[in-house]
């Protein structure tokens, strides 16, 4: 039970923070992969924006919102097997599962651009919003790791760092580490 729930918050928290990145950016809802992350996650921002605005660049309602579906997990967790037990690691368990969504999206569309730039003119739609989304980055990296022979290394580089920054987030998204 707690995996399908596990699953499922990770699925809407994953979305809900590719949304605010797409504000962020200000791409728009009518792009095909923005619309159906606008659509999917509507129902849980639109009460948000009620109680929280949005200021700027930073859509607040739906960081709000990510951070309340990461509160249900942890919550559930501690229900279920008894972690995080005491208040700081709960608060812990909460930012860290949330920075694990997005490590773990980051993961993800690091994977698919690098599979997706050996096929880039059929793909050249989901190539350039990848690339949008991805390039804020992917970009020190590149000023770090320079092309060698025209083959950009830095996703690479990128991909390693995100794996070793979720050595860490896993346990204290899951309220292991006693403060």
């Amino acid at each position: 039970m707690y995996t399908i729930l596990s699953f499922v918050t990770g699925l809407i928290g994953s979305m809900l923070l590719l949304r605010a990145w797409c504000w962020t950016l200000a791409i728009s809802p009518r792009d095909p992969v923005a619309g159906v992350v606008w659509k999917g996650t509507n129902w849980l921002v639109t009460p948000f924006s009620y109680l929280v605005r949005p200021r700027g660049n930073w859509d607040l309602p739906t960081l709000a919102a990510t951070l309340f579906v990461a509160l249900v997990q942890v919550w559930a967790g501690r229900e279920i097997m008894g972690v995080p037990a005491s208040a700081t690691a709960f608060i812990v368990a909460i930012a860290a599962m949330t920075l694990r969504w997005l490590v773990n999206l980051l993961i993800w569309g690091t994977i698919i651009y690098c599979v997706l730039s050996f096929f880039a003119s059929r793909w050249s739609g989901y190539m350039a919003l990848l690339g949008t989304l991805l390039d804020p980055f992917l970009r020190p990296f590149r000023r770090l790791l320079p092309p060698i022979k025209g083959f950009d290394l830095s996703p690479i580089l990128f991909f390693l760092l995100l794996n070793l920054a979720l050595r860490f987030l896993v346990p204290a998204s899951m309220g292991l580490y006693v403060f």
